[in-house]
């Protein structure tokens, strides 16, 4: 049995709305491959997997604080 890490899909979201998680999702990867190797520099225990679910936390941090759900 594999452990799923993705969201749920939520019926009745609409199309629109999941465009813009899974732009959300994209940015946070792109933006987690920009910054890896920096902080793999600092710490070379840190897997990119853990690198990418900071990333996202902190992502998911400003779009709560900005209003954007």
């Amino acid at each position: 049995m594999s452990s799923q890490k993705h969201r749920p899909i939520v019926l009745g979201l609409s199309d629109a709305t999941r465009a813009e998680e899974v732009e959300q999702e994209i940015e946070s990867f792109l933006q987690a491959l920009d910054s890896y190797a920096d902080r793999f520099a600092n710490n070379p225990r840190l897997s990119f997997e853990q690198h990418l679910g900071h990333v996202i936390a902190a992502n998911q941090g400003d779009c709560e604080h900005s209003g954007v759900s």
